[in-house]
């Protein structure tokens, strides 16, 4: 009797071992996977800052109230397309950038569109209730025309209420045409947010940290504090 209650708490605790050693790999792999995210966010930042074709969305983040990026994401379809990606979204405070949290976003697309293709992203929101779509995943409507044979650029423009709620350029590599009428859904993406700031973790704590000495993303945010200034400024 002694002997088989000794193998059952040996048994018990080997898979408490095995249940921790998953659990800690996992947690680490999220880790790794926002780490990740963040460093291809300040390449795609960095390009934002010189290359021509995000003049537009660079020129509004002076008065935007958060942007968005998209390092790597993807796109396919033939009259009926979905477009989907991981990124970050920073708030702004005059000339300052808050710390990021981690969205996924998804669109469904109608319209005259063929082909796949992989995208990444910047874009702006210039509607007030960022954090609250944010929470409520509320569903967009928008706009999307792009031709990518090998390598291409695309933009989406959002509509709400008061007008342009959003604008997105992408550069695109594959093969793809077409123009549509798109539904656009950001949410956040708990797990990636949970593996970086903790389970404690909370959207309005991050997105009012604009001390860019502090936190995450910290060179980041100084490069979006130039491109803000000089979007007005300049």
């Amino acid at each position: 009797m002694f002997l088989k209650s000794k193998r059952w708490i040996w048994s018990c605790f080997a898979s408490l071992l095995l249940i921790s050693s998953h659990a800690y790999s996992g947690d680490r792999e999220m880790i790794e996977q926002a780490n990740a995210i963040l460093v291809k966010a300040a390449q795609n930042i960095d390009e934002f800052d010189s290359v021509s074709h995000w003049e537009s969305v660079k020129n509004v983040t002076g008065v935007a109230k958060a942007i968005v990026i998209f390092p790597s994401g993807g796109q396919a379809g033939f009259l009926l397309g979905v477009q989907w990606g991981k990124g970050i979204l920073l708030t702004r405070d005059a000339h300052h950038w808050s710390e990021p949290v981690f969205v996924t976003f998804r669109s469904a697309m109608f319209g005259l569109l063929a082909g796949a293709q992989k995208i990444n992203g910047v874009g702006v929101i210039l509607s007030d209730d960022v954090v609250e779509q944010l929470q409520s995943g509320s569903t967009k409507i928008g706009g999307t025309a792009d031709v990518t044979i090998g390598n291409g650029v695309s933009g989406k423009v959002v509509g709400g209420t008061s007008g342009i709620s959003a604008m997105m350029v992408s550069q695109n590599k594959g093969l793809y045409f077409g123009g549509s009428i798109d539904t656009f859904n950001m949410t956040l993406d708990d797990k990636l947010n949970n593996a970086l700031y903790g389970d404690d973790f909370s959207v309005d704590k991050v997105l009012t940290n604009y001390d860019h000495q502090s936190g995450q993303a910290q060179n980041l945010r100084r490069r979006l504090e130039g491109i803000a200034y000089r979007a007005v400024y300049r």
